[in-house]
Parts: C-alpha cells; sequence; structure tokens
C-alpha cells in the first residue's frame, strides 16, 4: 500500500507538472493577455505540488522553503481571483483590498513559522495562520465559482457551457487542496489517503478541460446552437424580407455558433451592413487590421456585386477560435451569402413587378379614353351618322370595331390585373343567369368569330349563380378569344355549360395547336406564354389566362385545362350555383 501511494503522489506531481506545461505551451502559441494569470495560477499550483512533497531534497533549509511554498500558494489563488476578474471585473477598491489582505494573510503565514511537515504538533497561533491562509485561498477562489455559475444562467449556449466549466474548474482546484492536502493531514488512514489521491489525479484532466477546452468539448457546447441554427436557417434563408435584417440575425446566429460576443458584416460596396456589440470606432479599427487572429475570425463572403467580409471577435466568456470555429463558420458564410444574395435578387424583381404593375396602370388609364373615342366614331361611321359609306369600306368596318373591341379587352385585363396587384378588385356580386352572361360576353366576340364554327351548348333552364357580371364575362371572353387565336379559320370552337350538382362547368373547347403538359403550369402565370413557332404571331400580353383564373378562384370556383399538342384544349370554369 505504501509503494501505491507513494506511486500517485508521483503520479499527482506528473499530472499536475503537464497541467502547467499544457497550459503555459498554450499560451505561448496563442499569446493571449486574458489568460495569462490562470497560466500564472496553474503553474504557481503545480510548484506548490512539486516542492512540498520534497523539500528534503532540494538541500536546503526546510523553512524558507515552507515560507517560499506558502506565498506561491497564496499567488495561486490571488492569480485565479485575477484570471475571474478578466472575465468579470471585480472593481478597483475590491482589488486593492484583496492584494493588501492577501499580503497580510502571507505575512502573518511567514511570521508563524509553519512546519514543513503536517504531521508536527502546530502552535496555537500556526493553527490560526495556516487555517488563515487556506480559508483566503478557498475564498479566493470560491467566490468565482458562484459568479461564474450564475453569469452563465440566460446566456447562449457557447458562452453559458464556457463559464460553467471555468466555475467547475475553480471547483476541482478546490477539491484538489481540501481533499488531497488537507485530508492527508488529518488522517493517517492510508485507505483514506489512496481515495483522497486518486480523486486527485482524476480532478487533473478536468482542470484542462476546463481552462483549456479541447475541439471535441467545444463542438459539444455548440451542439444545442447548431440544433436549433438547423431549425431557423430554413426562415433565415427564404423568408427573411430585407438584407439589413437578414444580416442582422446571421450575426447573431454566428456569434452563438462560435461563441464569439460580438461582430460585424461589411457589404460588397465596403459599407456596414449590421454590427452586434461594437461602437463605430471599434468595427472601423478591426475593420483595418483585417487578418484573422486567434480571438478573430474573418471570413470573406462571395456576393453576386462583389466580395463581403464577417467579422467575429471573441469575448470575455468564451474559448479563443480554433480550426473547428473557423471551418464552421466558413460553412455557414456560404449560407449566409446565398440568402443576402436572395434578397438582393427579390428586391431587384420587386422593384421590376412594382414597375410593370404601374405601367400597366399608367398605359392602360391613358389609351383607355383614344379608344374609347375610336371606337365611338368607328361605330357611328358604321351607323351611317356621319354621311354615307363607300361599300368598300363597309366591308371593313366590322373588322375595324372588332380589332377596337380587342384592345379594349387587353386594356380591360391591364386595368384588372393592376387592381388585382395592388388589392383594389372587389367583386360586385349579383344572382346572376349565366347563360345570359355567356350569350352577351360571346355576342361582342362575333366580328372575331366569323372564321370559325361555334357551337354552343347551354340548358335551356336559365342557370343561377352569385357572380360580378362583368368580371364573368371578362372570363368567358378571354377563353373564347383564346380559342380563336389558337385554332386555325375554319375549325370549331365549342362553349358549353353543364350544371353538376352545386356547381356549373362553363367548358370552351377549341381544335387548335393544344399546349404540351410541361408548359400547362406556365399557363395561368403572370405575364406566361408560351413561346414556339406556333404561337410566335400571336399576339397578348400573358394576362388572360392569369386573370381568368384568380376571378374565378375570387369567386369560390376554378380553371383549370386539358390538352394535348396538336389536339386542341379545353378550358373548364367552375362556378358554384346559388340555390337560393
Amino acid at each position: 500500500m505504501t509503494v501505491l501511494l507513494q506511486d500517485l503522489t508521483v503520479a499527482i506531481q506528473v499530472a499536475f507538472g503537464l497541467l502547467a506545461i499544457a497550459t503555459l505551451a498554450d499560451w505561448i502559441r496563442r499569446r493571449d493577455a486574458q489568460r495569462t494569470y490562470l497560466v500564472l495560477a496553474l503553474v504557481f499550483l503545480a510548484l506548490v505540488v512539486l516542492i512540498g512533497p520534497n523539500a528534503d531534497q532540494l538541500g536546503v533549509s526546510r523553512q524558507p522553503v515552507t515560507d517560499i511554498t506558502l506565498v506561491i500558494f497564496l499567488l495561486s489563488g490571488y492569480f485565479l481571483l485575477l484570471f475571474r476578474d478578466s472575465l468579470i471585473p471585480l472593481g478597483a477598491s475590491a482589488r486593492v483590498i484583496i492584494t493588501v489582505g492577501i499580503t497580510i494573510i502571507g505575512a502573518v503565514g511567514i511570521a508563524a513559522g509553519l512546519p514543513s511537515d503536517p504531521n508536527v504538533a502546530h502552535t496555537p497561533f500556526q493553527v490560526v495562520a495556516l487555517s488563515a491562509v487556506v480559508a483566503t485561498w478557498i475564498v479566493c477562489v470560491a467566490e468565482p465559482i458562484l459568479r461564474l455559475g450564475r453569469a452563465s444562467i440566460g446566456r447562449p449556449a457557447v458562452e453559458g457551457s464556457r463559464l460553467r466549466a471555468l466555475s467547475l474548474g475553480y471547483a476541482g482546484l478546490i477539491a484538489v487542496v481540501l481533499v488531497g492536502t488537507l485530508a492527508s493531514s488529518l488522517t493517517q488512514n492510508q485507505g483514506v489517503v489512496l481515495a483522497t489521491d486518486v480523486v486527485a489525479l482524476l480532478v487533473v484532466p478536468l482542470l484542462y478541460a476546463s481552462f483549456s477546452p479541447p475541439v471535441w468539448l467545444r463542438r459539444l457546447w455548440s451542439q444545442p446552437e447548431e440544433d436549433e441554427f438547423r431549425g431557423a436557417l430554413h426562415d433565415l434563408l427564404l423568408y427573411t424580407p430585407d438584407r439589413a435584417k437578414l444580416a442582422e440575425r446571421a450575426l447573431d446566429w454566428s456569434t452563438r455558433l462560435v461563441g464569439g460576443a460580438s461582430g460585424f458584416i461589411v457589404d460588397s460596396d465596403g459599407k456596414i451592413l449590421v454590427s452586434r456589440g461594437m461602437t463605430t470606432d471599434e468595427v472601423a479599427q478591426h475593420s483595418a487590421r483585417a487578418p484573422s487572429n486567434h480571438s478573430t475570425l474573418v471570413v470573406p463572403l462571395d456576393l453576386a456585386h462583389g466580395k463581403g467580409s464577417m467579422t467575429i471577435v471573441a469575448g470575455p466568456f468564451t474559448p479563443l477560435f480554433g480550426q473547428d470555429e473557423v471551418f464552421r463558420l466558413r460553412q455557414y458564410a456560404g449560407s449566409i451569402t446565398a440568402g443576402l444574395d436572395r434578397v438582393s435578387l427579390t428586391d431587384r424583381l420587386a422593384a421590376l413587378e412594382k414597375a410593370k404593375s404601374e405601367f400597366l396602370n399608367i398605359a392602360s388609364h391613358e389609351l383607355r379614353g383614344p379608344m374609347t373615342v375610336i371606337k365611338g366614331y368607328l361605330t357611328m361611321i358604321a351607323a351611317g351618322s356621319l354621311g354615307d359609306v363607300p361599300p368598300k369600306t363597309k366591308t371593313v368596318l366590322p373588322l375595324l370595331i372588332a380589332k377596337s373591341d380587342e384592345v379594349n379587352s387587353l386594356l380591360e385585363q391591364m386595368i384588372e390585373a393592376s387592381r388585382l396587384e395592388d388589392g383594389r378588385m372587389a367583386l360586385k356580386k349579383e344572382r346572376s343567369d349565366i347563360t345570359e352572361l355567356t350569350d352577351a360576353a360571346i355576342e361582342n366576340l362575333r366580328p372575331l368569330l366569323s372564321d370559325h364554327e361555334l357551337k354552343v351548348d347551354m340548358p335551356p333552364r336559365p342557370v343561377w349563380a352569385d357572380v360580378d357580371p362583368d368580371r364573368f364575362q371578362i372570363v368567358v371572353r378571354n377563353l373564347v378569344s383564346n380559342a380563336v387565336k389558337y385554332s386555325p379559320s375554319g375549325s370549331r370552337v365549342r362553349v358549353r355549360i353543364k350544371p353538376n350538382g352545386a356547381h356549373a362547368m362553363l367548358s370552351v373547347t377549341d381544335e387548335g395547336i393544344g399546349i404540351a403538359a410541361d408548359d400547362q403550369p406556365r399557363l395561368f402565370t403572370r405575364f406566361g406564354r408560351i413561346e414556339n413557332k406556333a404561337t410566335a404571331h400571336t399576339s397578348g400580353t400573358g394576362l388572360g389566362l392569369w386573370l381568368s383564373r384568380e376571378i374565378a378562384r375570387m369567386h369560390d370556383g376554378d380553371l383549370t385545362v386539358e390538352s394535348e399538342t396538336g389536339r386542341g384544349s379545353t378550358f373548364k370554369l367552375d362556378i358554384p350555383l346559388d340555390r337560393g
């Protein structure tokens, strides 16, 4: 048992030595000023562990070694408290009081002449001095346990985990001192000593993971953020309304994902798109020194209009950035770039759509007046109100009137489309006979039907529905005029109304060029036109079928198509009937 205890003592010394060396090497590699106090604390604590049991082998008087060990022990606690101060400031007055207090306790401990052998009887003054030294050290280390633990509440996952790990590390140090040192001095039971030494040895890896978290642990900390991030990424990329809002959300997620405290995003034009946790001057300073380092990540954003960048700065509660954080942030940067470009493209498309709507609105209203005058004079000429008309002129007047009606129909579509886009289309429904409305709509198109065979199949009795008469006739005119446009002269156009339970089906069938299945979804889109050789010389705005379907759906109905290339098309308008 004695040999085993000796081996465990050596193992503890080696473990603390390796902990100090690893922490020191990590500090040398990164040169983080904030961690300087932590490095000093762990190095001093390792010296205490190494010097204490080996005082006899140093070849000098025991008392000076004991006094030096006492000072180093107190300094380790002092530096641990200063490390906490770099995370959460204590305040100038508190630092002065603590420094003076530790100095006094150290002086008392030296004056007491504490023996190096814990088994030697202590005088009352030495007991008080030793208790004061240990209590002072514990207070220096215990206060951060509570303060850091409280600070972790409500923070993002990485920051909160980092603070809890630090709090756990401080608790581990107290465990090493109390369980290891004091327990061994208060009992001679080898079983108890063995148990305390094992605990002290097991705490060392915990201390290293707490104060210098490895990649796997940092990745584990960020896992809750990543899970939530995956759920939010879809909304972030597809539904965020503008670039500034998207950049704000993206920066927030970036800092949370890698545990950063602040950051900013630079647009392709060099302007700051958004910043978080930084003043304008701080952003300018970081922008001036662009290269990444262990405390600052700079990730390029390959935007459509040029190069941008995202900068994330580590804070007091976060570990320094490693390759894992860089890799994950670069992955996320691709999504941010896609989202920002998507919003830019959406904004451009929205501006184009707005310009189209404004053009439709202005052009249709400006043209409607002149076309009304032209149609009126043509009608007067055809009626002989302006005098006799030569026979040859009479033959073309019906075609001219039909063409003016066609232009008026196009203008009507443009006006209605503009109203629909602006949300100004309000139906004026009334109980109407849709057979009568269909007849009236067809009658207006008679001149265009002169080269086609029109067959109308309607019930002998009225078919009543609650519709807007004008808008219903717009749909019928659109369907019949399209059937004429896209079918050859002499072919048949069939219009049929068939009641079916609570609905009526109005169908318009032609024997024209037909529509390929792949092209059919485009028929009912705004400005959707099928471009091929057969339709190249056919005029149209691409609004008619889109407008007709929207009108049908505003009536709680629908407009569908059945067609095959070269075999004609059938458009079906479904309308609910009025059973009153």
